[in-house]
């Protein structure tokens, strides 16, 4: 009679670079002969992948760690380790404040975890696919060297460093091979990618080189920051058939105050050429953009001007959150740091008026036909989906009514109706 395997279970919290590292920590334990389990309850090993990005994300790190310790204490898991940003940036601190954890891993010390497992086998780059299997991430490059003065992330995960682009592309033919439909390409900054190992960013020749994959249905790009949207990207494009019709363009701000503050590549002047660029060469692309209110120094009269710039640009998908003074940043040392309930008001201002936007977006939908992605079977006839136009976990979903679908088939629908944030769709006739 064949030994039972060990279980263990990972939380990957944060951003999907980190499902990236914590896909290829899952690949090699399972290599290592134990079971994946989707009930941290059930697992003798428990894995926590944190996020520190900013106040918010290290308080929930912090809430799952407490939550497994607690499940240690009970028994049943055996060894706890915990990994990720917040390892990276506060080792120490954690080791000494949680003692019941087994391990704790920076992003440079992951590989360690075989010693914890008893197993002889370094960790591979390899990835069991954490999300959907129709749909998965491919991050080209990590590290990030723009220095944003509000930003950990340099000081986290380093300086850049790019993968080649022959080992993307044979990265996503596996994928694809395993029947993956759309790949979602990530960096901390896809427009720099390949400046490290080919001395300039070659971001345009591994588009060209990924949409030439056959079977590969859908290609979105995330994190693309405004000084790299060149005339010949939008191109590549607009004439593709697998590239999805958005792009993910965090702006931050649009005062030059502010820009000049947070040690922004773009000025005031730079995003708006790149905005009307895009809507020169493509009107029907779907862009999505994130801000900060609240930075240091922002006056009444800067965040007018960035809710007018709003109101101006009327964005497909917007997200915002109030500055968080992060230690070790610039922006954390600098004088007039704005009180806390004025961020909040400003925050619920901003968001009131892109709510309005954003309805006013889908009720526009309603009658036009969508291609979209089944993602979910919620009951029998009705899924949740999503359009070109829509990243899994951040944007709305469509739900479908009235259908008999697969998980992961891309099928054409029509709007009928439209709710705060998603729409809803019959299939099209």
């Amino acid at each position: 009679m064949a030994r039972k395997k060990a279980l263990f279970y990972i939380e990957t919290l944060g951003c999907p670079k980190n499902l990236v590292d914590s896909e290829m920590i899952t690949s090699n334990i399972l290599d290592s002969g134990y079971a994946l389990t989707q009930d941290p309850k059930d697992a003798e090993i428990l894995i926590v992948n944190t996020c520190g990005f900013i106040q918010p994300a290290k308080e929930e790190s912090i809430e799952v760690i407490l939550d497994f310790v607690r499940l240690k204490k009970e028994g049943i898991c055996k060894k706890l380790i915990v990994v990720g940003c917040l390892v990276q940036r506060y080792k120490k601190e954690l080791a000494e404040s949680i003692p019941e954890v087994d391990l704790f891993l920076g992003l440079n010390e992951i590989s360690e975890i075989s010693h914890i497992l008893n197993t002889a086998y370094p960790l591979e780059d390899k990835r069991f696919i954490l999300t959907p299997k129709h749909y998965a991430y491919l991050r080209i490059s990590d590290g990030c060297e723009n220095f944003c003065s509000y930003c950990t992330i340099p000081f986290i995960r380093g300086p850049v460093h790019s993968k080649s682009i022959e080992e993307i592309v044979n990265e996503a033919r596996q994928l694809v091979d395993q029947g993956v439909k759309e790949i979602i390409i990530i960096a901390q900054d896809v427009g720099n990618y390949g400046v490290d190992i080919y001395g300039k960013s070659r971001l345009n020749e591994l588009l060209l080189m990924l949409d030439t994959i056959e079977d590969l249905r859908w290609l979105r790009l995330l994190y693309l920051n405004p000084q790299h949207i060149t005339e010949e990207l939008l191109l590549i494009i607009k004439n593709s058939k697998r590239f999805c019709k958005y792009l993910d363009i965090p702006v931050q701000h649009i005062s030059e105050n502010i820009l000049q503050k947070m040690n922004r590549k773009t000025s005031n002047k730079d995003i708006i050429q790149a905005l009307d660029k895009i809507d020169d060469l493509i009107p029907e692309l779907c862009i999505r953009t994130t801000f900060i209110v609240g930075f240091p120094g922002e006056t009444d009269k800067d965040f007018e001007e960035l809710l007018k710039f709003i109101q101006t640009q009327k964005f497909d998908r917007l997200g915002a959150f109030t500055y968080y003074q992060e230690e070790g940043t610039k922006a954390a040392s600098l004088p007039d740091q704005v009180p806390e309930h004025i961020k909040q008001r400003r925050y619920e201002r901003l968001m009131e008026i892109q709510k309005t936007i954003s309805q006013n977006k889908l009720e526009s939908f309603i009658g036009k036909k969508l291609s979209v992605i089944v993602d979910k079977k919620i009951k029998p006839k009705i899924y949740e989906c999503r359009s070109e136009f829509d990243a899994p976990d951040i944007d709305g979903i469509v739900f479908l009514e009235e259908a008999e679908a697969n998980i992961g088939d891309i099928i054409d629908v029509e709007i009928v109706d439209s709710l705060e944030y998603d729409l809803i769709a019959h299939p099209a006739k």
